[in-house]
């Protein structure tokens, strides 16, 4: 997987661009990743990937799919699907988690997602406010 081609597909897709050497840090320590490429060219038009210890949690990471295609809904599910195919063939038995963009909401829910029912939300710690208050 080259992080150029990866970064590429982000920007396009509308996310911010990737620092390339901890993209590629990323896409090494990753349990899994599946891309959509256009035969003809072999153009990455799609890509998702899986983060995780393999036995309690996983958390899909990075689901996109090139704007400009006419059948970007399809090319979404087919990820989906084949993401769905290597999680279980390479066995993974755990909660898995999928931090989308919230465009991507309607879409995995079809796909059987749902929001935790206890309410739990993903929250995040930024890099610029890691300082950890004196007292709680």
């Amino acid at each position: 997987m080259v992080p150029e081609t990866l970064n590429q597909l982000l920007i396009k897709s509308g996310m911010p661009t990737r620092n390339l050497e901890k993209l590629q840090v990323a896409l090494d320590h990753s349990l899994l990743f599946v891309t959509a490429r256009i035969l003809r060219d072999d153009s990455m038009v799609g890509f998702v990937r899986v983060t995780g210890d393999g036995v309690f949690n996983a958390a899909i990471w990075d689901f996109v799919v090139d704007p400009s295609l006419p059948n970007g809904e399809d090319v979404k599910k087919m990820l989906l699907q084949r993401l769905k195919q290597e999680i279980r063939r390479t066995g993974l038995q755990c909660s898995v988690t999928i931090f989308a963009r919230p465009e991507d909401v309607a879409f995995l829910q079809q796909a059987n997602f749902n929001e935790d029912q206890d309410g739990i939300q993903a929250m995040a710690l930024r890099p610029e406010l890691m300082q950890w208050p004196t007292t709680f």
